[in-house]
């Protein structure tokens, strides 16, 4: 998958892949919130629909890599909209790579 257990983790591949794409935002802190949105970016934050996330780690039994992989998509979406989270996903991990298909299963 990404290679992350927690979300410092995910933090810094994100803004790694925000850089390497040229999205001009930069993420501090990913924090799980009750929010009605799956996942908002505000003041360089972003926070992540509590509930969801909530029901994807108990679906995988807390697999970190599979939770990890769902807070970089859901971030993803947030900053760059689903259409460009797609090929940065695609590019950087390929159609056959276990987060292309949880991409598949959360937004097609």
């Amino acid at each position: 998958m990404i290679g992350c257990k927690d979300t410092s983790c995910v933090k810094d591949t994100l803004n790694g892949l925000l850089n390497k794409y040229g999205v001009g935002k930069n993420v501090t802190e990913i924090v799980l919130e009750n929010i009605n949105e799956l996942a908002i970016y505000r003041n360089n934050k972003i926070f992540v629909n509590l509930l969801k996330y909530d029901e994807i780690a108990n679906e995988v039994s807390g697999e970190s890599e599979i939770v990890s992989a769902f807070l970089l998509l859901s971030s993803l979406y947030s900053l760059v909209g689903i259409k460009r989270m797609e090929e940065i996903i695609k590019n950087e991990y390929g159609r056959e790579s276990p987060i292309y298909k949880l991409y598949e299963i959360l937004f097609k």
